[in-house]
């Protein structure tokens, strides 16, 4: 098994018995893609914030009272908030028999924008592949995958696609409802906001793993979510298999510790796409696309999607709308329900495959110099 896969899989299993303790782990995700690309582009500083620091001094909770946190929701609360910024860290060593000790680092970062814009930044760092970063933008409603690795720059462009709703920088998704956590103070002032801090100490074991965890949590009434939490986890975990009748993980133990803040901004940034994204878009701005369109996926020369017309419909807009765009029209080969047409354009030539899979219209485009 691949040593980075096997310390991912390590660190989700631990993640995941801490979250059941803490609450409900549905929609949890493991900590760190797989897909993350390197290159560090400028930190962006932590903005500040726009709420009033109030005057009152903080009040302990009384002694020997248990008083457990409400019910947050992270997802839809800072939607009220305007323009914010979340960021959550992990960091951590595994230890595993039979290999050298492994360091890992992720960090993730959220803008949020009022008008509807955002950016998720995922980087990640561990000895054998350095610092692998992937950004997922939505601009005006269309979603962007950008992946840097050395020199190399790939841009996605995906529709029908949510990189942000549930992701792991949702509190309730990774925390739960907190139903292990204690009142510990009263109007704490943190991240601009005045919220109740509650802890929290778990010592817990389930099949192949066992552990202790600790942290607190700093918590919100207006609106209601968590603004910060922070954690951290020891345990020793392996001898099972994470599929029926896989490889057994090798036996380890680990540490892992995470910091989790919310801030508001108090002026509107700009989101901008990175080169080679607005070059992509540059590219296929005058490849026309028929209505009622799904699944369409962009890249550097490919464009792709489904279409709900028929195969010979869709030949006929191309054949149309791309000599009203400037082509020059080429050959034109059918196959049945498959059509293949060509088409050239100031030393540029466009490649249109069209097929019919299971009663859906398939177009890929190949662009070319």
């Amino acid at each position: 098994m691949n040593k980075s896969n096997t310390v991912l899989i390590l660190i989700s299993i631990a993640f995941v018995v801490v979250l059941t303790a803490c609450g409900d782990t549905a929609g949890v995700p493991p900590p760190t893609p797989t897909t993350a690309e390197s290159a560090r582009p400028t930190r962006t500083p932590r903005p500040a914030a726009a709420n009033t620091q109030p005057t009152t001094a903080p009040t302990a909770a009384s002694e020997g009272t248990i008083i457990r946190p409400p019910p947050t929701n992270n997802q839809t609360g800072l939607t009220t908030l305007g323009n914010v910024q979340v960021e959550m860290s992990l960091e951590g060593t595994i230890k595993t028999e039979g290999q050298t000790d492994e360091s890992i680092r992720i960090v993730m970062q959220e803008i949020r924008l009022q008008n509807g814009n955002s950016r998720l930044v995922i980087e990640s760092t561990t000895p054998d592949q350095g610092i692998s970063r992937i950004s997922y933008f939505l601009i005006d409603g269309e979603t962007f995958q950008y992946t840097e690795r050395g020199d190399e720059r790939t841009c996605i462009s995906v529709s029908g696609s949510d990189f942000f709703t549930g992701s792991m920088l949702t509190p309730e998704s990774l925390i739960g409802d907190l139903k292990e956590a204690t009142l510990a103070e009263r109007g704490v002032q943190v991240n601009g906001f005045t919220t109740d801090r509650y802890t929290f100490s778990l010592n817990e074991q389930s099949l192949g793993y066992q552990g202790q965890a600790s942290g607190e949590i700093w918590v919100a009434s207006s609106p209601n979510i968590v603004v910060r939490h922070i954690g951290t986890l020891n345990g020793s975990f392996g001898g099972i298999a994470v599929e029926e009748g896989g490889e057994i993980l090798p036996q380890s133990t680990g540490n892992l510790s995470w910091k989790y803040n919310v801030t508001q901004i108090a002026q509107t940034p700009t989101i901008t796409l990175p080169e080679t994204c607005t070059q992509q878009q540059a590219a296929g701005a005058d490849i026309p696309l028929p209505p009622n369109i799904s699944n369409q996926l962009r890249t550097n020369d490919v464009i792709s999607f489904e279409a709900s017309d028929t195969a010979a419909n869709i030949a006929q807009f191309y054949q149309t709308e791309m000599v009203a765009k400037g082509w020059q029209a080429g050959t034109v080969t059918q196959y049945g329900d498959t059509y293949q047409l060509t088409f050239t354009k100031d030393g540029r030539t466009a490649t249109i495959t069209i097929s019919t899979t299971d009663n859906r219209t398939q177009v890929i485009i190949f662009l070319g110099l």
